[in-house]
């Protein structure tokens, strides 16, 4: 028996195929009703047989069309080979039965051939037809007498029932590789679906990693450094003082914290410009530096995409960061120059500077890069030994 193929795989695949074969095994249904009727309309307007003959063939019908629905509609529905060949050795007897009660009968042969071919494998499908052919030649020639027409019909009635199943069993072979087909396209689209949302999961992790890196981990930071200050601070004012940037430090990560969950822009830019928050970056950061960093716009300031100025703040909180912690300047300068079709960030000090080749790991470099490139911008960082360190984003 041909086979449809769809009950493997993913089961939005194997759903379409089902569905395309329901479908298939309802035009069964529909053409076998319809066969059926006529044949019945036939044989009650058909006054040869006889009554009895009639009644007879009528029941014959009747016991077809109860073994259709008991045993041949189920085997079409699940496919099953011997559930088919049990109906298939039960239809061809009763088919061949009415046909010699009423000739009308042979209309329900136009069933029966195609039920054989969907229902068995090729060389049984090709048994059962021989036998169907031949038993109603029998029946012909038992009413009539042999005669060399009788021969030509059952050879031409082989030919095109052999045709007719050659031609069903291609059309449910490329029915079979269509609904396959469609599992394999609904199995690949499932599996592309998966990669994106597992690689949308690691962009949103990789975006939070660099979002606390670069704004809580580094605000905790600086209120343990000013809390260190504070504890070997002998000068009581001077304890205070580090204490209320440390108080001032720990709300603007908090407020930082209550923006990432919220998925909104840095606190910073809520209501301002990017060199506003740069502004207030830099005043905020002079007293950690220990130098107080210098800041330039050139060009005319323009309204930038939220995320251009995220990304741009964030690079500057991360080179600033780096230039406290690794640097050791005497002098800090922060430029952002908006030129006609970019806009360029670049953080400079005079530090100690620091071999590239021997940076690995971290948050910071590779961050930051992981930023800029993502909105389709470019990162370079230029350093040296005891020669300084240059950060510059353009967007």
């Amino acid at each position: 028996m041909p086979t449809r193929g769809p009950d493997s795989g993913p089961d939005s695949g194997a759903d379409t195929g089902v569905d395309e074969w329901r479908r298939t095994v309802r035009g069964w249904h529909v053409a076998f009703g319809t066969l059926a009727a006529l044949t019945c309309v036939l044989i009650l307007t058909n006054d040869e047989p006889g009554a009895v003959r009639r009644y007879a063939a009528l029941g014959g019908l009747l016991a077809l069309a109860g073994w259709y629905a008991a045993v041949g509609a189920p085997a079409l529905a699940r496919e099953q080979q011997r559930a088919g060949l049990r109906y298939v050795a039960g239809a061809v007897p009763l088919t061949v039965a009415v046909f010699a009660l009423d000739p009308v009968g042979s209309i329900m042969l136009f069933m029966l051939y195609p039920h054989v071919w969907a229902l068995l494998p090729m060389r049984r499908a090709v048994a059962a037809t021989v036998v169907a052919l031949v038993a109603t030649a029998a029946v012909t020639t038992a009413e009539a007498g042999f005669s060399p027409e009788i021969a030509v019909m059952v050879l031409v009635g082989l030919v095109v029932a052999l045709a007719l199943g050659v031609w069903i069993t291609r059309i449910i072979e490329q029915s079979r590789q269509r609904a396959q087909l469609v599992a394999d396209l609904a199995a690949t689209r499932a599996e592309l679906a998966e990669v994106s949302r597992r690689a949308g999961a690691m962009a949103e992790r990789e975006r939070l990693a660099h979002d606390v890196h670069d704004t809580l981990a580094q605000g905790f930071t600086s209120v343990l450094l000013l809390l260190q200050a504070a504890e070997s601070e002998a000068d009581l004012d001077a304890a205070r003082h580090h204490i209320c940037r440390a108080q001032t430090t720990a709300r603007e990560n908090l407020a930082e914290a209550r923006a990432l969950i919220a998925d909104l822009a840095p606190p910073a830019l809520h209501g301002g410009s990017l060199p506003d928050a740069l502004a207030q970056l830099v005043e905020r950061l002079s007293g950690d530096l220990g130098v107080r960093p210098s800041l330039a716009v050139r060009g005319d300031p323009r309204v930038l995409p939220a995320e251009h100025d995220v990304v741009l703040l964030r690079v500057a909180q991360e080179a600033l960061a780096n230039v406290r912690k690794h640097a050791d300047a005497s002098r800090v300068d922060v430029s952002l120059r908006y030129d006609a079709a970019s806009v360029v960030l670049r953080v400079t000090d005079d530090g100690r500077g620091f071999d590239l080749s021997a940076v690995t790991g971290g948050f910071g470099l590779s961050g930051m890069r992981a930023r800029v490139e993502q909105v389709g911008g470019g990162f370079t960082v230029r350093s040296a030994s005891a020669d300084g360190t240059t950060v510059e984003a353009m967007l």
